[in-house]
């Protein structure tokens, strides 16, 4: 259960970043659209989380079942950040933080 938290977390907040480099998105979280920079950086970033997690996920058995459980992970990852740009756009950002403790506590327990 630790090791899908930490999966899907990572994924998570990678869609929210990929979401924040779309002007749709952008008018939905920060109520304004991004510089060209910025949307750049938020693409990069949110790319560079899924490759992250993906390298994540890979090392931790054979590679073809880790790559089905990734893309089942993403899947639901990507579910869970459309229903929260779709219900919960006022709370994005706390949703996102929220992620990133789980995220960062998931990791502690895995280390442990």
């Amino acid at each position: 259960m630790i090791w899908f938290l930490m999966i899907w977390a990572l994924a998570t907040l990678g869609f929210f970043a990929l979401a924040s480099s779309m002007s749709k998105h952008q008018k939905q979280i920060f109520s304004k659209e991004l510089t060209l920079q910025q949307t750049r950086l938020a693409t990069t970033i949110g790319w560079l989380l899924l490759i992250v997690s993906l390298f994540i996920c890979l090392t931790q058995g054979h590679w073809s079942t880790e790559i089905s459980y990734w893309v089942g992970v993403i899947s639901f990852a990507a579910l869970f950040v459309g229903l929260c740009l779709s219900y919960f756009e006022q709370k994005i950002r706390n949703i996102a933080v929220s992620v990133l403790l789980i995220f960062i506590s998931s990791l502690t327990l895995h280390l442990i």
